[in-house]
């Protein structure tokens, strides 16, 4: 070996020497116990008389000198150079980073002075340090005094390099990994303070408080059992701390920790926490209130680990509007401007090779600044990420966008335990033990609870706020006094932002950073309720897509993807504030008169595509605007006549949804006003749709009066399409008094007008009355004839699905009345499914009728109970009975009576175990149901 050679000498673990890499033979224990006193003193002149003491002892054998002598040619032979002779003994000529012991301690001490400043690099290299131990140092040789002290100092020396790169971790967060690291070693090591108290640590900041109590009390086991004393006073006091859930504890950080607990989101955290190490740039969305910048700051928490040399928060709400932000970030990350280059030229320089995290919060009002001094960044610092929050992207090539919304709400029929977990309730169950000890939410004020978080849109800022008014007064008087929302505050908050002071404060945050028109646009959409579709928007304020766009883009408006398309909503506590603004304006009588035309013509084409699934999604989703129009139109608006066009219109619609009464009253009231006097055309819609709907109460001699109305009005004004309308009307109306004479004669009447008119649906279609005409009449085989020509036309080129799924219904009540049982079971269940799938009620409970007659007949008596205790709720709930057929009246009345004889007491304990099941859930019950069961099981009356 040339002693210029690079050699690697090892001491932790059994001795080595590598030469280019290659292990040096170094001969048996003796020689080995030369190179190892050596290598303690590795670059000093070791003398003979001192190399004897250590191998040999007070007892040398009488040729130690030669022996010694031997040992030293046999390692010059494979060392060379690198064992030196000199005038006293010999020495080895190794520099400290060629032993690895040299390497350890140089490393430990490196991370020792960066662990108070820079825990990240300091665990890098107290963890690379560690990674040079192969095993017991200076392992496979007799131990001199000299080697034994080594082999102590370093041992010590490891475990305390240890303890540092488990506080290290410990700051930087990574607590799972040091928790399982420590779990035995503790019980290994149960009097080495610093590591029991970093396990212990750990598992707290787990969230795993029961198993640091159990390591803590295991631990007092074995210290007791082994050596006799008790735990040390740090490690007891940590204990003590634990089991009371010390703040304290929580990691250190230079990002800032919110005095309150974080609630919910964890959802949200965890996808981003995904998405931030996918792509550099995150930016989190929302309106005011909504908690970007607190899901930040548990993100950056959450992720600081993965970056060395540090998370930093850059505050920007404080900024005038269109500052630089440069030099904000700069002082961020300790960068000071310097005269010789711009301060964004000084970041990139400090910046270029460092892993850092970037938080900018509230970017919104310094957006185009922000974006330049990201996209440089981005550009230029490969291992920068940054994570924004903003009421509107940035706009950087890269950039993630993720909107964020309230927190989860419960449903309005959530039962109480149900609700108790949605995240909203259970911040303001949080927020409001804090605002008054003692305060929870249970069983007896879910309801309240499950009501004001969501007229609060599920914001946290709301929520707060709302919580705080806890400490004057009870949850049911907050919600209560909960009419002014925008005026919610927590008035003993000294440091509170003053755009999170109220709602108001945070909403008009966002306002007056909008440009004119979106203001416009903004106040504009204060008419609409529930949202609205962009055509809607566009015609009511006058404004294009592209401000609207706008608007979405800046978190003022919510755009919502649906099936049929998109509808754009803002959240009730911004509609509040746009309210305000639009009553400011002036622009309020104008906009609510578009806004109630809108409408009116909305309802009209509706009545002209109602049996398209499309539209009657569509129209399920205006109906808060329909009642939001008629309002105004009855009230400062004046124009009843628009009022009845909507109603008159969507008479169908009502009818099928529960709000037959309600729509009824809006028509009534304008029919029963002389004062009122309506046009020819729309007095023909009027008592059309009149009649319908009061037919469904069961005023028959009302409704049979304004059908006729109706008629003469149609043929008096020669309105063709009108005329079809009310003769099918008439028909009903004749049904359900059991005229089927007449019924017949109106059907006839309607059938030959449409087919004059070419009007093909209406013709096929105006054969229901006429078929169940002819059911009144017993002529069972001619109704099942003409029901089968509507399906098949209805469900083949005329693609009506309304059509299709009544006309199936029919098919199958004749079906049964005729014996085939089956053939009725299966033409049921495809028409539920249609109904289902349209989402029309009253359709579902008149074929649940028949299934619970078909149920009847097989014996099934508690199973037909049980539709039919569910279906007498829904048609009593609706205020509407299926009156167009005695035949299906007196079927119910046979079934109910067959079955409560068959059952005798259990009636009434059956039907009281179905009353709380919703309609949804037993249509999905029956359609999910294989086929009714063979003859042996028919004779199961308990089915």
């Amino acid at each position: 070996m040339a002693g210029s050679e690079s050699v690697d000498f090892r001491v932790l673990g059994p001795i080595e020497a590598l030469a280019g890499g290659e292990p040096v033979r170094l001969g048996g224990p003796r020689p080995r116990s030369v190179l190892g006193v050596l290598l303690v003193h590795a670059g000093q002149a070791v003398p003979v008389e001192h190399l004897i003491d250590q191998l040999w002892g007070d007892a040398p054998p009488a040729s130690v000198l030669h022996a010694l002598h031997v040992h030293i040619s046999s390692l010059r032979k494979v060392l060379g150079e690198r064992l030196v002779t000199v005038a006293s003994g010999y020495m080895l000529d190794a520099a400290p980073d060629e032993v690895d012991a040299g390497r350890f301690e140089a490393l430990v001490a490196r991370g020792r002075e960066l662990l108070a400043t820079h825990p990240a690099r300091a665990a890098e290299d107290l963890a690379a340090a560690l990674a040079l131990w192969k095993g017991e140092p200076y392992a496979g040789i007799p131990a001199g005094p000299d080697v034994e002290a080594a082999r102590l100092r370093l041992a010590e020396l490891r475990l305390s390099a240890w303890e540092d790169r488990v506080s290290a971790d410990l700051s930087l967060g990574r607590h799972a990994p040091v928790a399982a690291e420590l779990a035995g070693v503790v019980l290994a090591y149960p009097t080495r303070d610093r590591l029991v108290r970093a396990h212990l640590l750990a598992l707290y900041r787990c969230g795993r408080i029961a198993d640091a109590q159990a390591a803590y009390a295991a631990l007092t086991g074995v210290l007791e059992a082994e050596l006799g004393v008790e735990p040390g006073e740090e490690v007891a006091a940590l204990a003590r701390a634990i089991d009371r859930r010390d703040p304290t504890l929580d990691p250190p950080s230079t990002i800032p920790v919110p005095a309150s607990r974080f609630i919910g989101r964890r959802r949200e955290l965890e996808q981003l926490a995904d998405q931030l190490g996918a792509s550099r740039l995150l930016t989190v969305t929302g309106p005011g209130g909504a908690g970007k910048t607190r899901l930040a700051l548990e993100l950056a928490r959450d992720t600081a680990a993965d970056y060395p040399d540090g998370a930093f928060v850059v505050e920007l709400a404080a900024l005038p509007a269109g500052t630089p932000v440069a030099a904000v970030v700069a002082a961020a990350v300790n960068v000071w401007e310097r005269t010789s280059e711009p301060i964004l030229r000084s970041l990139v320089t400090r910046l270029h090779s460092a892993r850092v995290l970037l938080v900018l919060d509230n970017c919104e009002h310094v957006v185009d600044s922000c974006a330049e001094v990201v996209d440089t960044l981005l550009r230029e610092c490969v291992g920068v990420r940054v994570v924004a929050t903003s009421r509107e992207p940035l706009g950087v090539p890269g950039e993630l966008v993720r909107p964020l919304a309230g927190l989860t709400i419960p449903a309005e029929d959530a039962p109480g335990a149900v609700a108790a977990r949605a995240e909203s309730v259970r911040l303001l169950a949080d927020r409001g033990a804090a605002a008054r000890p003692g305060f929870a939410v249970t069983a007896a004020n879910i309801a309240t609870a499950r009501r004001l978080t969501r007229r609060l849109d599920g914001l946290p800022l709301a929520i707060e706020l709302a919580a705080a008014q806890l400490r004057t007064l009870s949850l049911d008087e907050v919600a209560e006094h909960l009419g002014r929302r925008l005026d919610l505050a927590d008035r003993r908050s000294r440091t509170t932002p003053d755009r999170h002071r109220t709602m108001r404060a945070a909403i008009d945050w966002s306002y007056q950073l909008l440009e004119p028109d979106e203001q416009a646009l903004f106040r504009g959409l204060a008419v609409f309720v529930d949202g609205c579709v962009a055509e809607a928007a566009e015609t009511v304020t006058g404004m294009g897509h592209d401000v609207l766009a706008r608007l979405v883009d800046q978190s003022v408006v919510v755009a919502e993807q649906h099936t049929d398309g998109t509808r754009y909503r803002v959240l009730e506590l911004v509609r509040e504030y746009a309210t305000e603004q639009l009553a400011l304006s002036g622009e309020a009588p104008e906009l609510r008169r578009r806004h109630a035309r809108w409408y009116a013509d909305f309802a009209e084409q509706s009545y002209q595509a109602k049996t398209a699934a499309p539209r009657l999604r569509m129209v399920r989703a205006e109906v808060p605007n329909f009642r939001a129009a008629v309002r105004w139109c009855f009230g400062e608006g004046g124009e009843p006549e628009t009022a009845v066009q909507i109603g008159a219109s969507m008479w169908w619609y009502w009818s099928d949804h529960g709000m037959s009464v309600e729509a009824l009253g809006w028509i009534r009231r304008v029919l029963d006003d002389p004062a009122v006097s309506l046009s020819p055309e729309v007095y023909v819609r009027a008592t059309r749709a009149a009649s319908a709907l009061v037919r469904g109460s069961g005023d028959l001699e009302l409704a049979r009066l304004w059908g006729e109305q109706s008629l003469a009005a149609c043929r008096e004004l020669g309105d063709g399409q009108a005329l079809q309308s009310a003769l099918n009307g008439l028909a009903f109306t004749a049904l359900a008094q059991a005229d089927y004479a007449a019924a017949e004669r109106f059907a006839l009447e309607c059938r030959a007008a449409c087919e004059e008119a070419g009007n093909k649906y209406r013709a096929i279609v105006s054969g229901t009355p006429l078929g169940l005409a002819l059911c009144g009449q017993g002529r069972w085989e001619e109704a099942g004839a003409l029901f089968a020509e509507i399906r098949e036309w209805c469900g083949g080129a005329g693609a009506q699905p309304v059509g299709t799924a009544a006309a199936t219904s029919n098919l199958a009540m004749v079906r049964r009345q005729l014996g085939d049982i089956e053939g009725a079971r299966e033409l049921y269940r495809e028409s539920l499914a249609e109904y289902f799938d349209l989402g029309l009620a009253t359709g579902q409970m008149e074929v649940l009728d028949g299934l619970a007659g078909i149920a009847c007949a097989e014996g099934r008596h508690a199973r037909a109970l049980r539709l039919l205790t569910v279906t007498d709720r829904e048609w009593d709930r609706f205020g509407v009975m299926e009156m167009t057929n005695h035949h299906r009246l007196a079927d119910r009345a046979a079934t109910r009576a067959a079955a409560g004889a068959a059952l005798g007491a259990r009636a009434a304990q059956i039907a009281d175990a179905v009353r709380g099941l919703s309609l949804a859930a037993v249509v999905a019950d029956v359609l999910a149901e294989e086929d009714a069961p063979g003859p042996a099981a028919k004779v199961a009356a308990g089915r």
